[in-house]
């Protein structure tokens, strides 16, 4: 996509003024202020086109200097649906990706934003505390493996409900890694903290409720919920702090707290005594606090603090010793605030990605999406009789059959077929996984996703006409404004023989850059050249050595300053160059001299291009007789003005 999006940068302008707006408008709206061909361009047109401030209406002279533009613009896309621009391949081709990426964002911002931050805010009042019991699944196992991690935590669920505790069962049932359980028991938490799946569940249970088992990312899981309070407000704090298990932390802690309470300032008793070196730096700042990403008896410490105190005695938790400072206590003083905060630190947690497979889950769980059974169980047979076939080569009945329905869209056993053809073209038979199945859901969804989105958003069809044309625009301005390829060359000669004398090379240097990153690596290439080598050949024989030459650049700045004072087949002083050490070898000092018509092409080009694009436009006007009303557009602005 980087090739588009710089293609979108560009376009930018010229689509900014292509979303016409076609609401109901007055009489003085529909007065004309210019024609293009047989369009006819009105001052409600114009005035709902031109760019202004948020909340601010456009001046007149902001409407009159827009007018020509935007005509311009207009008889661009004439020329483009004239000459076939339109239905470039390439053009076409480019809109097809434009158009999907832009869907996926339009659900983001204009639904999916808005929808998940509701439930979002309705849960970031409420804390939660929970112990799980965790057995991990990877993404890609197999139907049994998946059956026997359900199996067990129905097993381990019914001892929990019969009597059996909760951290028994999960010394039992829980996966470890490292030697530690993957489940066990969770600090207080709220929303935002862990994956979505995991909390859409325990957002759902009553205190002391016990979920049935569910899958994430992790594996599969069960959730008991024991207690559920309202939200404690995060604090902003810094610390200083001393390491745990170092037998002089109590020690040095004790030292700190005594140069504060003689009267030290607070930043340089951090510097001094802090552990945390990257909080010390910044004044012991560690940022704000709530319960989720610290271990509990951490934030219990700071949360029972007196805001009010200068700081705190020291304090021990699991981390080691420290001396918190309330620097503030979160605080709203309306809704509005409230809501801003959280939006801020929803589109920051894992409830919100700005990614395509964010919005296709999504997708899948708020619209109707159905498999039929049968006909994924009748597939998969077929497949597993042919044992080591490639799967491509498996015959299938012609008649297609549907296998997996979403919304008004059907996808058939034959398009699964053809999926799996393309994505695992040399695949067994006995290589066949499910996850490929869960994987043509997705495709399906993606590859009707821009349909879908008109769909539901009939105005994203005006958005793709609009960057259609833009793009059209764009190839009309490259290939008969900028383009080198079709420039008049002869005018660029006739330029060239009468100003010869304004193309000319004033005296230059010809030198090498000479740079690495250590002074020792750079001695080298110093004496690779002053034993009569040519610099040219320096990284043949020192690849880490960088070398840049130039004899056509007239530079005055640092440091390029230095080589003013130099005489030819000598080294500058070294000076450092972006980062690195360098030096310069100046290899001759060049005369001024007129350059030939390929050295000045680029210069001539750029002094020619005003009369181009003027003689281009000119010629745009005649042909689709661009005319517009000045006396018009003044007279309509003056109503305007008066309403």
């Amino acid at each position: 996509m980087n090739g588009l999006d710089k293609k979108l940068g560009l376009c930018l302008l010229v689509i900014s003024i292509c979303s016409t707006i076609t609401l109901s408008q007055s009489k003085n709206d529909k007065t004309v202020v210019g024609t293009v061909g047989k369009e006819k361009i009105t001052y409600g047109e114009l005035k709902a086109n031109v760019s202004t401030l948020p909340d601010s209406s456009p001046t007149l002279k902001e409407l009159e200097e827009f007018l020509p533009i935007y005509l311009e613009y207009k008889a661009k896309i004439q020329f483009a649906e004239k000459d076939g621009i339109l239905n470039d391949d390439k053009l076409l081709k480019e809109l097809d990706l434009y158009s999907k990426q832009a869907s996926y964002s339009h659900w983001l911002e204009n639904r999916i934003k808005e929808t998940e931050f509701e439930r979002y805010y309705d849960r970031a009042s409420t804390e939660l505390k929970s112990e799980h019991i965790l057995i991990a699944v990877g993404p890609d196992a197999s139907p049994s493996d998946t059956l026997a991690a359900y199996q067990k935590l129905i097993e381990a669920r019914n001892k929990f409900l019969n009597g059996t505790s909760f951290s028994e069962l999960d010394r039992q049932y829980s996966s470890t890694q490292s030697g530690r359980s993957m489940g066990g028991d969770l600090p207080w938490f709220s929303i935002g903290t862990t994956v979505k799946e995991f909390e859409d569940v325990i957002f759902s249970l009553d205190v002391g409720e016990t979920s049935m088992p569910f899958r994430t990312q992790f594996g599969y899981h069960i959730i008991h919920l024991q207690d559920k309070r309202s939200r404690t407000l995060s604090r902003e704090v810094s610390h200083i702090f001393t390491r745990a298990g170092v037998q002089t932390s109590k020690e040095k802690i004790d030292n700190a707290y005594s140069k504060l309470e003689e009267g030290y300032p607070w930043n340089e008793v951090a510097i001094e005594f802090s552990d945390d070196n990257l909080s010390a730096s910044n004044r012991g700042r560690i940022g704000w606090i709530n319960y989720g990403r610290y271990r509990t008896d951490f934030v219990d410490s700071i949360m029972t603090l007196n805001p009010e105190i200068d700081y705190s005695k020291p304090i021990r938790t699991t981390y080691g010793y420290h001396i918190f400072r309330i620097d503030s206590v979160q605080s709203f003083v309306s809704e509005e605030e409230k809501k801003s905060t959280y939006m801020k630190e929803f589109l920051d947690s894992p409830n919100f990605r700005k990614s395509n497979s964010f919005v296709i889950n999504w997708l899948k769980k708020n619209f109707s999406n159905t498999v039929d059974q049968q006909t994924l169980q009748t597939f998969k047979t077929k497949i597993e009789q042919a044992d080591t076939l490639k799967i491509k080569n498996i015959q299938f009945p012609e008649n297609d059959v549907p296998i997996f329905n979403f919304e008004k869209y059907t996808f058939t056993d034959s398009d699964y077929h053809s999926y799996i053809d393309q994505t695992h073209p040399d695949a067994s038979a006995k290589s066949y996984s499910d996850q490929w199945f869960d994987d043509f859901k997705t495709y399906a969804i993606d590859s009707i996703i821009v349909q879908l989105t008109i769909s539901e958003f009939p105005e994203f069809e005006n958005t793709l006409g609009n960057y259609k044309k833009g793009l059209a625009v764009y190839q009309v301005n490259d290939t008969y404004l900028w383009s080198a390829a079709t420039v008049d060359t002869t005018k660029l000669v006739e330029l060239f023989e009468k100003n010869s004398s304004v193309y000319t090379y004033p005296q230059r240097h010809y030198y090498h850059l000479i740079s690495a990153l250590t002074d020792t690596t750079l001695d080298k290439g110093i004496n690779f050249v002053e034993s009569g080598n040519h610099p040219d050949s320096i990284r043949t024989y020192h690849p880490k050595i960088s070398v840049i030459k130039d004899s056509t650049g007239v530079f005055t700045d640092e440091p390029f300053d230095k080589l003013e004072s130099m005489e030819p087949g000598n080294f500058s002083e070294r000076f450092e160059y972006k980062r690195r050490s360098a030096v310069f070898y100046l290899n001759d000092i060049l005369p001024a001299r007129k350059m030939t018509f390929d050295e000045a092409f680029n210069r001539l080009l750029a002094d020619y291009q005003p009369k181009r694009e003027e003689k281009w436009l000119n010629q745009l006007k005649k042909e689709f007789k661009i005319k517009m009303d000045l006396k018009k557009l003044r007279s309509a602005f003056k109503k305007d003005e008066a309403l």
